[in-house]
């Protein structure tokens, strides 16, 4: 079974490496920031927040039994980088993505970056042979950050406390407006 990356979205593509990859890292950082208070050779660290996995792997693809042209497969490949169009303003992000390999755990994220590499032509310079290396990050749901105009910006007497609002990506817990009248960012 080779492995596979499906887009999801409003381009719903899947992609199937030529060969099955040689090797996948899967990496988890996590993140610890030293204590204001600690002192001395052996810190105090707290937990500040989770964060997703990563992924990493080279995909290689080749055209060269079929004749065609190996740019068609990975312009596929390349719609999980680009932005999606229509709808509303915080769904204008790239897409999430599902890399498949058999029985190894499905991962699910959106592509960080994608470097593509050429390495076989045709007699006429028909690209027929490309290795791509790919890097994910872990994600459920994505959105796009939206930054809205404040109500009452434009001196039109509008409430003062409405100049405190501000808006992040969902579940982010930053930017939310206090009730208070204060910004809880930070």
């Amino acid at each position: 079974m080779p492995c596979t990356i499906s887009i999801l979205g409003s381009s719903k593509e899947t992609v199937a490496a030529s060969y099955n990859p040689k090797e996948v890292s899967i990496d988890k950082s996590v993140p610890w920031q030293k204590h204001e208070k600690s002192k001395g050779d052996v810190p105090d660290y707290e937990f500040t927040s989770a964060e997703g996995r990563n992924l990493s792997v080279e995909l290689f693809f080749d055209t060269y039994e079929t004749g065609k042209n190996v740019a068609d497969t990975i312009a596929k490949l390349e719609k999980g980088t680009l932005i999606m169009e229509g709808g509303k303003e915080e769904d204008r992000h790239p897409p999430t993505c599902i890399f498949v390999w058999g029985s190894f755990p499905s991962f699910k994220g959106v592509i960080e970056s994608l470097s593509v590499k050429y390495t076989m032509f045709f007699a006429d310079g028909t690209p027929c042979r490309a290795s791509a290396s790919l890097k994910m990050k872990e994600a459920n749901e994505v959105a796009a950050k939206v930054e809205r105009q404040q109500a009452g910006s434009g001196g039109g007497g509008g409430d003062s406390s409405s100049s405190n609002q501000t808006s992040s990506t969902p579940g982010s817990g930053q930017g939310q407006a206090d009730p208070r009248g204060g910004d809880r960012s930070g």
